[in-house]
């Protein structure tokens, strides 16, 4: 297992909003299984496509996470065992375990010839380490997966190699740059949960005060700071005093920026997926884009089967390039 080094602006900045002590535990909320649902569907379609052709399907888990995972209680209530129940009820009660996205790969059938996974966790790095000592196809690095994503594309010029990234950060943590990377491979899909209506709504500050390592991070994120712009604006009151405040709407501006950046950059974009909570609120977009319409096809057809985002559909991208 490699260790990769943790540069600033990384996935543990210990000032990003995002980084609670649920993730730590592996801990994840109830919309997390249906998220991770439609990753299964997807790569199993994907793999199926492909297992025909004479290519080395490869999948990259950015922020791979633990292989297995506790669906937080929707309430405190539904965490209390009760006394009436017996051992096997009561751990019922409290939550119950979902395969995580390593293990869903892994067993995906017809499977990867090679997968890839990169945690900046150690202890969730070894306990995916130990899968890796019985599946040869298995390879762990430890640390921030933006230089690992990109060093990897690099080395991604045989002709025969074809993969999906998956990458599903808890926060503005995956580099422009690094889908960039992915991108000029030609090769690698990528499947992103992008959270604007979640974390970088909270990054966001209401009166336009940031601290300059969220901005920082939020430049890193899009590629750009015309996020600025889209996120405030600025008027005067009576006395002439300019007043910044945040624009309404703000997390589908924002997705429509991404969007926007992601169809110069790869040929294809699906239309986006919005996840929400138990209580119907938005809280991150599932995003595809990729180099082939068939990956196309694929990704539209699984998500139009659930809540697609309104008024956002899949498109060509790089100027309709086939």
């Amino acid at each position: 297992m490699e260790r990769l080094p943790n540069p600033c602006c990384s996935q543990t900045d210990s000032r990003n909003p995002d980084m609670k002590k649920d993730h730590k535990e592996n801990v994840v909320g109830p919309w997390a299984e249906e998220k991770l649902d439609l990753l299964e569907k997807y790569l199993k379609a994907y793999n199926t496509a492909l297992k025909n052709q004479p290519f080395r399907r490869v999948y990259i888990d950015g922020f791979s996470g633990a292989p297995v995972c506790k669906l937080r209680s929707k309430t405190a209530h539904d965490s209390a065992p009760s006394a009436f129940l017996g051992d096997e009820e009561a751990a019922e009660a409290q939550g119950r375990f979902i395969s995580g996205s390593p293990l869903r790969a892994i067993g995906c059938d017809p499977g990867f010839h090679m997968l890839r996974f990169i945690d900046l966790d150690e202890t969730r790095s070894a306990t995916l380490a130990e899968l890796a000592s019985d599946d040869p196809r298995i390879k762990v690095k430890t640390g921030d997966c933006n230089p690992a994503l990109q060093e990897l594309a690099q080395g991604f010029d045989a002709w025969d190699l074809r993969g999906v990234a998956f990458l599903d950060p808890y926060g503005a943590h995956l580099h422009w740059e690094t889908l960039v990377a992915l991108a000029e491979t030609d090769k690698i899909e990528v499947i992103v949960n992008f959270p604007a209506a979640m974390a970088i709504n909270r990054q966001i500050t209401r009166d336009g005060d940031i601290p300059d390592n969220w901005a920082a991070q939020l430049d890193a994120c899009f590629g750009t700071n015309e996020w600025r712009d889209i996120a405030y604006v600025v008027e005067e009151d009576l006395f002439g005093n300019e007043i910044v405040s945040k624009q309404g709407g703000m997390p589908e501006k924002l997705l429509d920026l991404y969007l926007g950046r992601l169809k110069e950059v790869f040929p294809y974009v699906a239309a986006p997926r919005l996840i929400r909570n138990t209580r119907g609120v938005g809280l991150y977009y599932l995003l595809w884009a990729g180099p082939n319409a068939q990956g196309y096809k694929i990704a539209n057809d699984i998500f139009k089967r659930y809540n697609t985002v309104p008024g956002r559909k899949g498109q060509r991208g790089r100027g309709g390039r086939a």
